[in-house]
């Protein structure tokens, strides 16, 4: 239930975001700034409950195959639905698209990754880099969220950077660091789960 709160989440913080942006379709008090700090509320509910999940999963001895699956999915999706909301012009575009992509494009490579282990009736385990690629990813959402609602939006925005300097908008550099941390994680699962590609059995832990 908790995983599935994630899941439902994401398309809630999705027009939160958009919703309370340059073009409202949300009622006037959820706009502007009030809006940002409902999608904080959200990115802490689906936050908190990530963490409830694993820990009630384990005390009460309910960790299953399909929610070792179906755990990091709802993770992925809601974090690509708070980023790409980032991207978006709704507060004045504070990333690139192409750094979310990047982003979007590992998520698939893993999930490749586990359909082979699958098809070989070997499961593929998270890997620490990927616990530390949902930490970098996280926290950063929570201090351009943080730092949009108290210092204003183009504090975070690409828009308030001056031409040919666009990297120095604060969530772009932030960015930086997600994207390397997350290609780094995507490599880290490829060379570690190789032998399912290339026929081999391989460790199965």
């Amino acid at each position: 239930m908790l995983t599935l709160f994630r899941l439902a989440s994401a398309p809630v913080f999705l027009a939160l975001f958009i919703g309370s942006g340059s073009n409202p379709f949300l009622p006037d008090w959820l706009c502007g700034r009030a809006g940002l700090i409902a999608c904080l509320v959200v990115m802490s509910l689906s936050e908190i409950s990530d963490i409830l999940d694993g820990i009630i999963a384990r005390k009460f001895n309910q960790v299953s195959d399909f929610g070792k699956i179906l755990d990091p999915y709802a993770d992925s999706t809601f974090r690509l639905s708070v980023f790409f909301s980032f991207a978006s012009q709704a507060h004045g575009k504070w990333i690139p698209i192409w750094m979310v992509m990047i982003l979007f494009y590992r998520d698939m490579l893993v999930t490749v990754i586990r359909a082979f282990g699958i098809e070989r009736r070997i499961f593929v385990h998270a890997r620490s880099s990927g616990k530390i690629k949902a930490i970098a990813q996280g926290t950063v959402i929570f201090i351009v969220l943080g730092l949009a609602i108290i210092y204003g939006e183009e504090f975070v925005s690409m828009k308030s950077a001056s031409t040919g300097a666009a990297v120095t908008s604060v969530a772009h550099s932030l960015m930086w660091i997600v994207t390397a941390v997350t290609v780094w994680s995507g490599c880290d699962y490829l060379y570690s789960n190789r032998h399912l590609f290339s026929g081999a059995q391989g460790p199965k832990a």
